[in-house]
């Protein structure tokens, strides 16, 4: 097959380096219908995201520009990922999905993830990348008035009641939003009133919050949640149980 026909290329796991990036880039523009490109589980770190970036910013550019992007567990800091992010924020044609995900960022990723919303991409993995309670407050407080997101996926972030906060107000703003992977984010009970109110004033086209493995969630404890349906489903999905023994929030 020639390489002129490709239109997904996965590398995931091949235990690539920075160093093999410069070797990549030189393959990868000989592809110029890529439209799906995965490197994750390789750590090629911020240098090798770096390299990458020049030709990410054509190929996004392109009649066939590229639309999916992952790069999950490439041991990217928040340095790399933020560079990433301003590439593609002003891109003419918005990717239709990015991952991130497993990548330690931390909170200060956040206020350059709010900006990136506003390009209008349409799915977003940004699982377990360490954003606790502060990049919650940021991304909420960043939101665009106007997001296009369809599918997010924010679990295991360590989120607390921000995180509860964070989903209201994305509910509000992304009318075409489906579904919130918000899996365990340490939410308190009071989250499930808190996003119920704002369910109140808006649906759409919400299908699943996902709000597993958050152990002080149960039915018991807002039954109302049971209201809110979409195709005769529960919108909210929670623990079955209440457990006593998870930590409350994200102090030692």
């Amino acid at each position: 097959m020639s390489m002129n026909s490709l239109t997904v290329l996965t590398l995931r796991g091949n235990n690539m380096h920075k160093g093999d990036v410069k070797d990549l880039c030189k393959i990868l523009v000989k592809m110029p219908n890529l439209r799906d490109l995965d490197i994750s589980g390789n750590p090629i770190m911020d240098d090798g995201i770096r390299l990458l970036i020049p030709f990410i910013s054509r190929a996004v550019e392109k009649e066939n520009p590229l639309l999916i992007l992952r790069l999950e567990n490439c041991d990217l800091s928040t340095v790399g990922v933020s560079k990433l992010l301003e590439c593609l924020t002003f891109a003419k044609q918005p990717l239709d999905m990015l991952s991130i995900a497993d990548n330690a960022l931390g909170s200060s990723v956040a206020g350059a993830l709010a900006k990136f919303l506003s390009s209008h991409v349409r799915d977003i993995n940004i699982e377990d990348i360490g954003l606790g309670t502060l990049g919650f407050q940021t991304l909420e407080e960043g939101l665009p008035m106007d997001v296009a997101l369809t599918h997010i996926n924010i679990s295991k972030n360590r989120g607390g009641i921000k995180a509860a906060y964070f989903i209201s107000r994305l509910i509000l703003q992304a009318p075409h939003l489906v579904s919130v992977n918000a899996a365990a984010n340490l939410l308190p009970p009071e989250s499930l009133e808190i996003i119920c109110n704002t369910l109140k004033q808006r649906t759409c086209n919400l299908e699943r919050v996902d709000l597993t493995c958050n152990l002080h969630l149960s039915a018991t404890v807002f039954p109302a949640f049971l209201d809110f349906k979409k195709h005769g489903k529960p919108i909210l999905v929670v623990p079955p149980h209440l457990s006593t023994t998870a930590p409350y929030d994200d102090d030692p």
